[in-house]
């Protein structure tokens, strides 16, 4: 240690002790002593000529001690001071969508995808920011970038107790189930295979895996990736959680007729259209109508005459349809209440419950975060699901669990005015997750988690059988 510089106030660096200072903080860095390895960066960064490479570490282990604006005003002094140093750059825009400057973050991956095309790093982060800023296609394109590079990711655990091997497809967020919400990284190994052709897939050598998981959710996108996915399910010769062909089962057209058939579940009838079709189409009563493969209610509206339909083809793009009978479920208070519930290895457990004066229910547009009440009925549901639903509709939700005959799997629903189930969707890609207002929402804090539990004792009974 005696010939590398310390931090007193008057010491003076030249630039071979700048380099070992450098040499230095990452030694200690890697020894685990942050706060000395920073120590020596800031005292290195106040050397002149500045040194980015310097910068650019210093951002790096402040973001690792969360000191995130020093992470960020240091990565910023090291792209003035070097444009091409690829570290900063990708530091730089991890650090600015931190701060939620998602058009800052994105200008700087651009920037380093200019530096190395093909930087995997830069298009993952891409694939998610162009998501968040409206633009799928371009999401997927970097994804695609990315897959041709890799792909298999891999999130070892700390103190790992399990170890899951999850198929999944291209596509966006609603492609797959998000598993990240489900385990915890620090005892739940996640090992994320994402199938793209045979080729590729015939190169990997997998990792070691306790539980094999189906997390390809259904769509017209993903058939094939759920028939791909059963033949590398075969060929793996393991039990797979989630099978891929009863995945296929949740589609809403064979979902509808499979609920239909379950005693107390009204499941309306749902129909898949081309849009040649939906021009001849007479509607006679209240409708929805959504795209094929569309979710959180993106592009689903309600049309009560055939002009309306009309209108509605006139301002949409795609070509194929759903169309379902609209149900006015509104309870006696004139709210709208839709209940998601996910059933683990069979049994069923609340997640949330969304009130709204809106027939299109959805959590984060309605207005549980403003009003009181209907938190405090929401706790109700959660607390206890079976004392809020009507017995046959409960026996009819245990019943469709059932008949689907997937491990996983997540629904959206409601009670119509007879006191039955009333299904809008079952998809084992639906997001569950624990992100609200710790304050605000401090009662899931108490019951999701059972949801976690659950998944976790489904995938350790997987674990406990023989291969």
């Amino acid at each position: 240690m005696h010939d590398v510089p310390g931090s007193g106030a008057n010491q003076t660096f030249s630039q071979d002790d700048v380099r070992r200072a450098n040499q230095e903080a990452l030694r200690l860095r890697a020894l685990g002593d942050l706060r000395g390895a920073l120590a020596l960066l800031d005292a290195a960064s106040e050397q002149s000529p500045p040194t980015a490479e310097i910068f650019s570490n210093r951002g790096f282990i402040a973001a690792e001690l969360g000191e995130r604006e020093r992470a960020r005003t240091s990565y910023a002094r090291a792209v003035e001071l070097d444009p091409h140093l690829l570290a900063a750059r990708l530091g730089y825009g991890a650090e600015l969508y931190a701060a939620g400057d998602l058009e800052g973050s994105r200008s700087q991956y651009r920037l380093a995808l200019g530096i190395d095309e093909e930087n995997l790093v830069a298009h993952l982060a891409m694939y998610e920011l162009e998501q968040q800023l409206g633009n799928r296609p371009k999401a997927i394109a970097h994804q695609k970038r990315a897959l041709a590079t890799q792909q298999l990711f891999s999130s070892i655990a700390p103190q790992e107790r399990r170890r899951i091997l999850a198929l999944c497809a291209p596509g966006d967020w609603f492609a797959n189930t998000p598993l990240e919400y489900l385990v915890d990284r620090e005892t739940t190994t996640l090992h994320k295979l994402f199938l793209t052709t045979p080729e590729q897939l015939a190169t990997l050598r997998l990792p070691e895996y306790d539980a094999l998981f189906n997390a390809i959710g259904e769509s017209s996108e993903n058939v094939e990736m759920l028939l791909l996915a059963q033949l590398v399910a075969q060929m793996l010769a393991r039990p797979i959680l989630n099978p891929p062909l009863r995945v296929l089962e949740t589609n809403r057209v064979r979902c509808a007729r499979l609920a239909a058939r379950i005693a107390d579940c009204n499941a309306p009838e749902t129909v898949e259209r081309s849009r040649r079709e939906l021009q001849a189409e007479a509607i006679d009563r209240p409708t929805i109508v959504r795209p094929v493969d569309s979710h959180a209610g993106k592009g689903a509206r309600r049309v009560d005459t055939t002009a309306e339909l009309q209108r509605y083809l006139d301002e949409m793009t795609g070509e194929q349809f759903f169309l379902t009978p609209w149900i006015d479920y509104a309870s006696p208070d004139g709210f709208f209440r839709k209940y998601r519930l996910v059933a683990v290895d069979g049994e069923i457990f609340p997640y949330h419950l969304a009130i709204s004066s809106n027939w299109m229910v959805h959590y984060y547009s309605s207005e549980m975060k403003a009003e009181q009440w209907m938190r405090d009925e929401e706790r109700g549901f959660l607390e206890d699901w079976r004392g809020v639903f009507p017995p046959a509709a409960a026996s009819a939700l245990e019943r469709l669990v059932e008949a689907l005959g997937l491990q996983y799997v997540g629904f959206d629903c409601s009670i119509d005015r007879e006191g039955r189930l009333l299904l809008f969707e079952a998809d084992p890609a639906i997001i569950v997750h624990l992100t609200d207002d710790r304050e605000l929402f401090a009662y899931k804090y108490q019951y999701v988690p059972k949801i976690f539990r659950a998944f976790e004792r489904l995938i350790d009974r997987q674990h406990a059988r023989p291969a």
